[in-house]
């Protein structure tokens, strides 16, 4: 599919930033998949990095008090294997992406698109749940009770941390891949001339306002954790922790849902 052409090249000019921002506000008001979708990116941008303003501070604090050497692994895993997954993950993306546009009507590729977004939605609520499993007072209820070995207590926080990044990492390619696919359909090559001629203005504004307002709500809660920390099982942590997961877990799911019942097609 091509996007829509016809006017001359000395017509345009780039929007200036108010009218970026109403293009993005027409984009969500007209084009209902766009709508469901974004909101779920940007309730996933808030809790993804409230998660990890939250956890990331505490979990290395305790892994330097009380788990010897762990912090040192946990940041070579992050370092060494993610780069691994994000290879096989965008190679197995790629396919699934070209096998979608084989089917060429818009139709059926939405609907495949739906269905990868259930995946999506399960990836990065189970990398979530890895990774509040790794927060303190999470991890030594799941785990201390047991009497385990320092070196097996060790192990297993480094092999949630992992998983974390495998379940998540995984589930952000394939979800940056299909969130592209979905919005060339919808904006770029659908029936409001506006948009479609202004698509990467759109794009780009989405992206760049995901980036600030996880920037804003990563370093809050770091500034929140480090402010009443040891006290980490403050209810007002907890509360933060709590509505974090659950927008990570509800983020991806809002557009399948939407789908289900109608409310964009």
């Amino acid at each position: 599919m091509k996007p829509h052409t016809g006017l001359p090249f000395s017509e345009y000019s780039t929007p200036s930033l108010p009218q970026k921002f109403r293009l993005y506000a027409l984009a969500l008001v007209k084009v209902p998949f766009y709508r469901y979708g974004e909101v779920g990116n940007l309730l996933y941008a808030v809790g993804k990095n409230i998660l990890d303003g939250v956890v990331l501070y505490a979990m290395f604090s305790m892994a330097e008090q009380e788990i010897v050497k762990a912090a040192a692994i946990l940041g070579v895993v992050v370092k060494y294997a993610y780069p691994g997954i994000t290879i096989v993950s965008a190679n197995l993306t790629s396919g699934f992406i070209d096998r979608l546009e084989f089917l060429g009507e818009a139709g059926r590729q939405i609907q495949g698109l739906v269905r990868a977004y259930v995946g999506i939605g399960t990836g990065q609520t189970l990398g979530g749940l890895f990774l509040l499993s790794c927060y303190p007072p999470v991890f030594k209820a799941l785990f201390f009770g047991s009497q385990l070995p320092t070196d097996v207590l060790r192990n297993i926080i480094v092999g949630l941390y992992f998983l974390h990044h495998l379940c998540d990492g995984s589930a952000q390619i394939l979800e940056g891949r299909c969130w592209f696919k979905v919005i060339e359909i919808k904006l770029r090559t659908g029936e409001i001339l506006k948009l479609s001629h202004n698509f990467w203005v759109i794009y780009a504004l989405s992206q760049n306002l995901q980036l600030l307002l996880g920037q804003l709500f990563l370093w809050s809660s770091l500034a929140l954790t480090i402010h009443l920390s040891p006290e980490l099982t403050h209810p007002v942590l907890i509360g933060a922790l709590s509505f974090g997961f659950l927008s990570v877990a509800m983020a991806k799911y809002l557009l399948p849902v939407a789908y289900k019942l109608g409310l964009c097609s």
